[in-house]
């Protein structure tokens, strides 16, 4: 499956106590990271927040991000009485013992601590309803983030099967051409080491001695082994890029393989046209690698 890790949502919900608004915003990343910004009335869901996001993707760097536009009566609070009548009458009376003769003003009195009750908003993040409203909110938001992220998904998933084809295009075509010049690299290899032979005196070497010498350099110049294990990657790519789950570091790992077999068969062959082929094949390997960079 192909998943994006470039992403975003914006979820709103609707509460007695406000409106809560959740923003999840995604990019590339090697590892798993995760940012959580919350109102200071929320604060303490901060590692609620971290340990349903790490349950909800493999990899990336996410921010999340909640907001709160409170509603009038969270904000408003209420005025603790018997609070206010207790300062009143100590300051009344200390008002009097000192001979002022300024009154009281009971506005003066509403900043002191403990006379407006502003503990709604609190009362709200500690209680079982947040839980419930914070977790639709999340399930939302996750909901919204994931369906961008898989339609981005869809789009690499294309550019990367298009790459796919020309990459099996390029290999077919070496694999034809390698067939004919894989005679002339057999011969060219058999004066070698006859010359090779002949420098040592052995110019009389029977057709063992050859045997064992071309068996030793058979490596240097054959790429029928690349060839197939070039193949077993292809179909194994498209099956990892079909399964069900995201798979982009198991991908990343196969164009990685891939690479290397391109390069040690570019560095064996001596065919000009075969060598031009196999640097197009590591262009289209580049262009695979920079799309599934993308993917979680």
């Amino acid at each position: 499956m192909y998943i994006s890790m470039t992403g975003f949502s914006s979820t709103s919900k609707e509460t007695e106590w406000g409106t809560l608004t959740l923003d999840i915003s995604s990019v590339n990343h090697r590892y798993q990271e995760i940012y959580v910004r919350l109102p200071k009335e929320l604060s303490s869901w901060e590692p609620w927040f971290h340990r349903k996001l790490r349950e909800a993707f493999r990899r990336g760097k996410v921010q999340a991000r909640v907001e709160i536009l409170w509603a009038v009566d969270a904000l408003a609070g209420s005025i603790d009485r018997e609070t206010l009548t207790r300062y009143y009458n100590e300051l009344e009376e200390m008002r009097k013992t000192l001979g002022q003769e300024r009154q009281i003003s009971l506005e003066s009195l509403a900043t002191l601590p403990g006379v407006v009750d502003a503990r709604g908003r609190q009362r709200f993040a500690r209680g079982d309803e947040a839980e419930e409203t914070l977790g639709d909110l999340f399930d939302a938001g996750v909901k919204s983030w994931n369906e961008m992220r898989s339609q981005e998904g869809a789009h690499l998933a294309e550019a990367v099967r298009a790459h796919l084809d020309e990459l099996e295009r390029l290999t077919g075509m070496i694999a034809k051409m390698w067939g004919p010049a894989k005679d002339a690299a057999f011969v060219s290899m058999q004066e070698r080491v006859r010359k090779v032979l002949e420098s040592i005196g052995a110019a009389t070497a029977d057709d063992s001695r050859f045997a064992q010498e071309a068996v030793i350099l058979s490596d240097r110049w054959d790429i029928s082994e690349e060839l197939e294990r070039l193949k077993s990657h292809i179909v194994k790519f498209r099956g990892v890029g079909g399964a069900k789950e995201a798979n982009g570091r198991k991908l990343d790992f196969l164009v990685q393989e891939m690479n290397r077999e391109v390069n040690t068969l570019d560095s064996k062959i001596a065919d000009a046209d075969i060598r031009w082929l196999a640097v197009e094949a590591k262009t289209v390997l580049e262009r695979i690698r920079e799309q599934i960079q993308n993917l979680e």
